[in-house]
């Protein structure tokens, strides 16, 4: 937590941060699903007035606990087009987003931390690039998997931080750091907006946008909307690189006819599978045994039929899936 640069200015008003009731909701129990945060959308009015041009963004760091025990983290920051260059006689801004900042990753339990914000940022020659750039990174290192999107995260640290302390450096407008316990499916938003002007606030199910509690839009405050998802599969599986890899070695050894390295390869797909952060361990178990079921009916390779019909060919991982009944 705490990961956003010290330079970085917050303005002295009220916010308020509320989880609205809504359909799914309810609690996420450990080891059951795979978990997803989205930016549904973001909202920013006229706070820097004066200037000719600025940058907006918003900017995440999402952190959870690990099967292996340790602390995945991802960083995002994204800058929509509609929050680029914009017009101080224009700066009243909505943007429809659903943009993820998570996920699919195993939800195993234990707090998860966020932070998110959105700011913005003076103009200079460089500045559009340099967020088109972070922006770019984003979009790989939060889909990507706990150890693809681990050396993302100090490029996107570093690169924030930098805007941040350049020039003028950042506002931030709006954003909220918290730790999600319990883990609860649902919506989250942030509103500069004291308590007790928030009550009937409801989100509007078609584009995202913050409504008031007589269905009017909310256009005088700046505010952020988040959903939290939760899902029983994640159908990116066959493109974690550990199993891919995984599964190659053992078809590679298979068509070469080697019964003992692939009974070798296969028992290290079982292996990476069971201790794999990207798969919740009962799918990671199931994977594994569809795997060695799979070789048990073509039998073991020998040389008389390498690269001869069938027996001489493993299918391919996806045909393994975990969540095929």
């Amino acid at each position: 937590m705490g990961w956003w640069s010290a330079v970085m200015r917050s303005r002295a008003e009220q916010w308020t941060y509320l989880h609205l009731p809504g359909q799914p909701d309810g609690e996420i129990e450990p080891e059951s699903a795979y978990l997803s945060v989205f930016l549904r959308s973001a909202h920013v009015v006229d706070v820097r007035r004066g200037l000719r041009r600025l940058y907006g963004a918003v900017s995440s760091s999402l952190a959870l606990p690990t099967r292996s025990g340790t602390t995945a983290q991802f960083l995002s920051t994204i800058s929509p087009g509609a929050l680029r260059d914009v017009d101080p006689d224009h700066l009243d801004r909505y943007v429809q987003l659903n943009h993820r900042l998570l996920g699919p990753v195993p939800y195993v339990g234990g707090d998860v931390d966020a932070e998110v914000g959105m700011f913005s940022i003076a103009s200079s020659d460089l500045t559009g690039p340099y967020l088109k750039l972070l922006d770019s990174l984003s979009r790989v290192a939060t889909v990507a998997f706990i150890g693809v999107a681990l050396p993302f995260v100090e490029p996107i640290k570093e690169g924030i931080n930098l805007l941040a302390g350049a020039s003028d450096g950042a506002a931030l407008e709006i954003g909220f750091s918290t730790t999600w316990r319990p883990l609860r499916r649902g919506v989250v938003v942030a509103v500069r907006a004291p308590a007790a002007a928030s009550a009937g606030y409801r989100i509007d199910e078609r584009d995202g946008r913050l409504l008031r509690a007589d269905g009017e839009p909310v256009t005088d405050q700046p505010y952020l909307v988040l959903e939290i998802t939760a899902e029983p599969r994640r159908d990116d599986w066959a493109s974690i690189p550990e199993l891919a890899a995984g599964w190659a070695d053992v078809q590679r050894e298979y068509r070469a006819g080697d019964a003992t390295r692939t009974g070798e390869a296969l028992t290290a797909f079982r292996r990476i599978a069971l201790t794999c952060n990207d798969l919740l361990f009962d799918d990671a178990l199931r994977l594994a045994e569809r795997a060695a079921a799979r070789y048990g009916e073509l039998g073991p390779p020998t040389p008389r039929v390498r690269g001869l019909g069938d027996r001489a060919e493993l299918p391919p991982l996806t045909s393994l899936s975990p969540f095929a009944p």
